[in-house]
């Protein structure tokens, strides 16, 4: 006895991509030689002339320079200075309120990391923290207009970015508690101050580095090739001629997923009647037949595809016995994460 297995495999696209433009910023902007550049920020700290009205940084003052992640799941980079006194200190995010001359305390800020001098002294500190928040958050008077730290329109400042969070160095000894905000005490002579505003958002990247510019991400595929097992006797293991082809058609890397569903046959009711066949009856490869591996029906991660890139999947059907004669039918998606 024969089965007739005319296999149609609908390709169900369901991109994973996401949902988010990125926010570009530090020394990015729109030109990138990679793909780091469009989701990096680097920003330099030192130490100010607090005498003076304009707080201009000292010439042979303590330096630092922040670099770390614009979008990311943690806020993760790297922290490195020179010239800072030996002593324990915080990388603190300082939100201000509209009387930040009177309310410095920083009320609602952030303890991104603690350290000492001669951790950082010349040597790059790992950073990864769990912010849990956006920075700037939106009670933080520099996130939006009114506050301009361009162009001097405060009088004082000409930072690149006219809105945005400021990130500080502080001594632990000036913080609350447990090294936690708001700032208990006022020692500017010992602090590191931010020279631009910046921004921080939980999340994946968003942007990659194309052609020299900082472009949202895109991530998707293209499938071609629906194998056809044709007939088949219940017990018989079967290879179909032919195969998918999984193209990344996004502008970065993209694992595919592939997942599918039971063979159901024309005659099929329910799983009583012997009509239908479990998902795991068809085996698939995007490799070599030696790591042959069943279908199921949660998406399974094929291997990474690079950009321009193509995969092809090939497909073998095993039969049960006993098995109703019947033509059969299968659907399998694909999906694609990056």
């Amino acid at each position: 006895m024969k089965v007739l297995l005319g296999i149609s495999i609908v390709l169900a696209m369901t991109l994973l991509a996401a949902n988010v433009l990125a926010t570009v910023t530090g020394t990015a902007g729109i030109i990138c030689n990679s793909a780091s550049d469009c989701t990096t920020t680097i920003l330099n700290l030192c130490a100010k002339d607090s005498t003076t009205p304009t707080w201009q940084c000292l010439t042979n003052g303590a330096t630092g320079t922040l670099t770390f992640g614009t979008v990311g799941p943690t806020f993760k980079g790297t922290l490195i200075t020179h010239g800072l006194i030996d002593g324990n200190y915080a990388l603190i995010y300082k939100p201000d309120t509209a009387d930040r001359f009177t309310t410095w305390t920083g009320i609602g800020g952030k303890v991104i990391a603690t350290f000492t001098g001669a951790q950082t002294n010349g040597i790059s500190l790992p950073i990864d923290t769990n912010l849990g928040i956006n920075l700037p958050i939106p009670a933080d008077w520099n996130a939006v207009p009114p506050a301009d730290y361009c162009n001097k329109v405060n009088t004082w400042d000409s930072y690149a970015h006219c809105t945005g969070a400021k990130i500080w160095i502080v001594p632990t000894s000036d913080l609350t508690g447990s090294n936690n905000l708001p700032l208990t005490a006022w020692n500017p002579t010992t602090y590191l101050f931010e020279t631009d505003l910046v921004t921080y958002t939980v999340g994946n990247p968003t942007a990659t580095c194309v052609n020299g510019q900082c472009v949202p991400i895109t991530c998707g595929i293209s499938t071609s090739g629906s194998p056809d097992f044709g007939s088949i006797v219940p017990g018989a293991v079967k290879q179909s001629g032919i195969t998918t082809l999984v193209t990344n058609t996004g502008n970065v890397q993209v694992t595919p997923l592939i997942s599918g569903a039971n063979w159901v046959g024309t005659k099929y009711a329910t799983l009583l009647d012997g009509y239908w066949m479990p998902v795991g009856a068809t085996q698939w490869t995007d490799t070599i037949w030696a790591n042959v591996v069943p279908l199921t029906t949660t998406p399974t991660s094929m291997g990474v595809i690079g950009i321009s890139g193509t995969a092809t999947v090939s497909y073998q059907l095993t039969v049960p016995s006993p098995q109703p004669t019947d033509t059969y039918s299968q659907t399998i998606t694909f999906g694609a994460s990056c």
